[in-house]
């Protein structure tokens, strides 16, 4: 790919005697009007251009076509474009919808793809639907599992509900635990509530204490009065 946008300006900045008056306060008519063609925004009269600055502004505005076309800009104007830079951009539209067929997101087109791709992009779209069932986010379609991958989705939501009873957090399932899971839940959850009451906090239940945890916290009330 080659780029002359960078080229040109240096070119007309170093080599084009209209241009040399960037040290003068003002520009004059004509440099003015070279800058207004160079900048598509501004009016342009291109009759008041010599041939070689005629030739300037169209390189200049092919760039600017082959950069919008190249970021696949509405604007973009193909016939501004040479065989090369068509060439180009048709190859970085097809690698673009390819990346998104991969991805899952934008725009994709499954009948531009090469049967090869088509293949990539289905595993690709496997393999996406397994991690979001597995994560517990996004979308998850179960059908598409085989026997062995629903049976890591069925350990992944047992770890994932009893991640949540541990730590007192999100959607909570005991009757899913084991016996000992929902021992190692109890203990978790008294240890919780102790450390809110030691902490003073409202969250504190006190219906769950001991009777020795009772009077620690209370003389630990009863501390933190004397220091207010």
């Amino acid at each position: 790919m080659k780029f002359t946008y960078w080229i040109i300006i240096a070119l007309l900045v170093f080599s084009a005697t209209p241009l040399q008056t960037r040290a003068q306060s003002r520009q004059s008519p004509h440099s003015q009007q070279l800058s207004n063609c160079l900048d598509k925004f501004s009016t342009c009269d291109r009759s008041a251009l010599n041939v070689q600055e005629l030739q300037v502004v169209r390189r200049v505005a092919q760039d600017h076509s082959f950069l919008e076309c190249f970021n696949g800009f509405s604007d973009c104007d193909k016939k501004q474009l040479n065989t090369e830079q068509q060439i180009e951009i048709a190859r970085e539209n097809r690698d673009q919808n390819l990346q998104n067929c991969l991805d899952g997101i934008g725009e994709c087109n499954l009948a531009r793809l090469s049967d090869h791709e088509r293949q990539d992009v289905a595993l690709s779209a496997r393999v996406r639907n397994l991690q979001g069932c597995l994560d517990g986010m996004g979308e998850c379609d179960a059908t598409q599992l085989t026997s062995d991958q629903k049976r890591q989705l069925a350990d992944a939501n047992h770890d994932r509900n009893l991640q949540n009873c541990l730590e007192g957090l999100g959607q909570c399932d005991r009757t899913q635990l084991s016996s000992q899971e929902k021992q190692d839940v109890a203990r978790a959850t008294s240890d919780r509530n102790l450390q809110e009451c030691y902490e003073g906090s409202n969250e504190c239940d006190r219906s769950h204490l001991t009777a020795m945890e009772q009077r620690q916290v209370a003389d630990l009330d009863a501390h933190r009065k004397l220091q207010n």
